[in-house]
C-alpha cells in the first residue's frame, strides 16, 4: 500500500482552516450579541442619569457655534472624565512631566499657556490661508481691519488710539522650552506692527524690554501663571504714560504689599496636590488709591493683563493693577474698561453697548489705550463693534433705582463655562426674564460661577421660574464688571439697562 505524502501547511493555512471550523452554538451567538450590546448602552445610560444631555442645551448666536458648544459641555461632563482625569494627570505630571491640552511644562519649573506657545510657534497669523481657516471656523480673523476700524472712529474725534499686544511668557522665556537664544515671535507680527502704524496706530511692544529685565536679574513674568509680574507690569505703566504724554507722576507713595498666590496655569493641571508640585509664588505690589473717572481724557481698554493685581478675584490681591500704575505715572485718574479674555472684542463690546443704550463713553477722551493678549492675533474673533450713538426710546424692561425683589420666568439664558474648563475661576452670565409683575421684562447679570463652583444661577434653564432680587447694576459694576462675563448676541438687548440680581433661596 502506498504511503501518503504529508503536505505541510503554513501557519496562514493552518489559522483559515481552525477559522473555518469554529463552531459556536445559537445560543452562544445570542448571549455574546446581548452581552456585546449590554457593554456599549451601559455606559450612556449611566451617564444619562448622571448629567442628562439635553441639560447642556443652551442659545447661541448661529447652529455652529450651537452645536460646537454642545460638543464641549458634553465633553466637560463626562463620567469617565470626572472619574479618570484627575489621577491620570496626577500620573503624567508626577511621572512623566505631562501637562495637558491647554498646559505645557517647561524647565525648572516654570509653566506655560498653550495658546501662548501655539501662537509663537504656528505660521504667520496674517497668512492667507490661515485667516481663511479661521474663517470658515466662524471667526472674524482680520485684526488689521478691525483696529484701522476702530482707530478710523477714534480719529473722526481727534482721539489717539494706543495698542498694547501684551507678550505671551514663550516670548520672552523660550529657553524654558529649550529654545535658543534670540527673540522668537510670529512671523506675522512685524508686518501687523507696520501695517497698524501706517494708521496713525501707537503700537507698544514690550518684549524686548521684558527680555532686557531678564538679563539684570529680575523676572518680567509669574513663575506659573500666564501673566506678568508687578515689576514687569510697573515698566510697561511707566511706558504707556510716556507715549501718552502730558504725564505728572504722582508723587505720592504707594502702599507695599505682600501677595502670595497660585498660577492660573497651575490652576489648569487639575491636580489634588498641585502646591506641592507647583508651589505658590510671593511677589511684592504697590497699591494705590487711584480712583476711576469716567470723566477722564483717557480711557483704557484692558483684558486679564490690566485685571491682575487689580481684580481680587483672580486672587493677586487688589489696587496695585495696570490701571492703577498708570493713573499714578500720569498723575490723575482714567477710565477703564476691562474684562478677563477675548481680548479681540469684549472690551470694544462693552463701549459698544454702552452708545447703544445712549451714553457717549468716549466724551471728553483724548487718549484710547487698548491692551490685548499678543495670542489674541492668531486666535481672536476680531469682529465689529459699532460705535452709533441711540437716543433710548420707552422700553418694557426694568430699570432698578432700589433694590426690588420679584418673581420671573427665565426667557432666555447665555452660556456659562465649566467649572475648571476656563482660565478663569468667577463669571457672570446674562438672564433674560420675563413676567415681572404680569408683563414686564428685565436683562440681568448674575454671578454663575464663583470660584469654580456653579451658583443656582448656572442651572437656571429657559421657562424656569425664579424669585430674585433686582438691584442697580451700577452699584456693582466696579465689583463686577472686569470678570468673565457672557452677553446675548441680540441687538436690541444690548439696548436695554441691565441689572444686578441675586437668587432668592426659597
Amino acid at each position: 500500500m502506498s504511503e501518503v505524502k504529508k503536505v505541510k501547511l503554513s501557519r496562514e493555512e493552518i489559522a483559515k482552516r481552525e477559522i473555518g471550523a469554529t463552531e459556536v452554538s445559537k445560543s452562544q451567538k445570542l448571549f455574546l450579541s446581548i452581552f456585546f450590546l449590554f457593554v456599549i448602552g451601559i455606559y450612556p445610560c449611566i451617564q444619562f442619569v448622571y448629567s442628562s444631555p439635553l441639560k447642556e442645551i443652551r442659545p447661541a448666536p448661529t447652529a455652529q457655534k450651537a452645536f460646537k458648544q454642545y460638543e464641549t459641555a458634553i465633553e466637560d461632563t463626562s463620567l469617565l472624565r470626572a472619574v479618570l482625569l484627575t489621577p491620570a494627570q496626577e500620573f503624567l505630571t508626577k511621572c512623566f512631566r505631562t501637562g495637558n491640552e491647554k498646559v505645557i511644562m517647561g524647565q525648572d519649573g516654570w509653566l506655560f499657556y498653550s495658546g501662548d506657545y501655539d501662537y509663537l510657534v504656528n505660521p504667520g497669523f496674517m497668512q492667507a490661508g490661515r485667516m481663511h481657516k479661521r474663517d470658515l471656523a466662524g471667526a472674524h480673523p482680520d485684526a488689521v481691519a478691525a483696529i484701522k476700524k476702530f482707530a478710523d472712529d477714534l480719529k473722526a474725534r481727534d482721539i489717539r488710539l494706543i495698542l498694547i499686544p501684551a507678550p505671551g511668557k514663550p516670548l520672552v522665556y523660550g529657553d524654558k522650552l529649550g529654545a535658543g537664544e534670540g527673540r522668537k515671535g510670529n512671523k506675522s507680527f512685524d508686518e501687523f506692527k507696520k501695517q497698524v502704524e501706517s494708521f496713525g496706530v501707537t503700537v507698544l511692544d514690550f518684549t524686548d524690554d521684558f527680555i532686557a529685565m531678564r538679563k539684570d536679574g529680575v523676572d518680567s513674568y509669574l513663575k506659573t501663571d500666564t501673566h506678568w509680574t508687578p515689576a514687569a507690569m510697573q515698566l510697561a505703566a511707566k511706558k504707556t504714560a510716556e507715549a501718552i504724554g502730558d504725564a505728572e507722576p504722582d508723587t505720592e507713595a504707594g502702599a507695599k504689599a505682600t501677595i502670595t498666590a497660585r498660577g492660573d496655569i497651575a490652576n489648569m493641571l487639575k491636580l489634588p496636590d498641585v502646591d506641592n508640585i507647583f508651589p505658590k509664588q510671593t511677589v511684592e505690589v504697590v497699591q494705590y488709591d487711584a480712583v476711576q473717572d469716567r470723566n477722564s481724557d483717557v480711557l483704557l481698554l484692558g483684558d486679564s493683563f490690566t485685571n491682575i493685581f487689580s481684580l481680587d478675584a483672580m486672587g493677586w490681591g487688589s489696587r496695585a493693577g495696570f490701571a492703577e500704575t498708570l493713573a499714578h505715572e500720569l498723575g490723575r485718574p482714567i477710565d477703564v474698561i476691562a474684562r478677563n479674555d477675548a481680548g479681540a472684542h469684549a472690551t470694544r463690546d462693552v463701549l459698544s453697548a454702552e452708545f447703544l443704550r445712549g451714553r457717549d463713553r468716549l466724551e471728553g477722551k483724548k487718549v484710547v489705550v487698548w491692551e490685548f493678549a499678543i495670542r489674541e492675533l492668531a486666535v481672536g474673533d476680531w469682529t465689529d463693534s459699532p460705535l452709533e450713538l441711540k437716543e433710548r426710546g420707552e422700553s418694557a424692561f426694568l430699570t432698578i433705582e432700589e433694590p426690588k425683589t420679584v418673581t420671573a420666568t427665565v426667557l432666555a439664558v447665555t452660556s456659562v463655562p465649566r467649572p475648571h474648563s476656563a482660565p478663569y475661576k468667577d463669571h457672570v452670565m446674562t438672564l433674560h426674564l420675563g413676567d415681572i409683575d404680569g408683563a414686564n421684562e428685565a436683562l440681568v447679570y448674575i454671578a454663575s460661577m464663583r470660584d469654580n463652583v456653579w451658583t443656582d444661577a448656572a442651572r437656571l434653564r429657559i421657562g424656569d421660574t425664579v424669585r430674585i432680587e433686582l438691584k442697580p447694576w451700577a452699584d456693582f459694576e466696579d465689583e463686577y464688571g472686569s470678570w468673565n462675563r457672557s452677553e446675548f448676541d441680540d441687538d436690541e438687548l444690548l439696548l436695554q439697562e441691565p441689572c444686578w440680581g441675586e437668587i432668592v433661596q426659597k
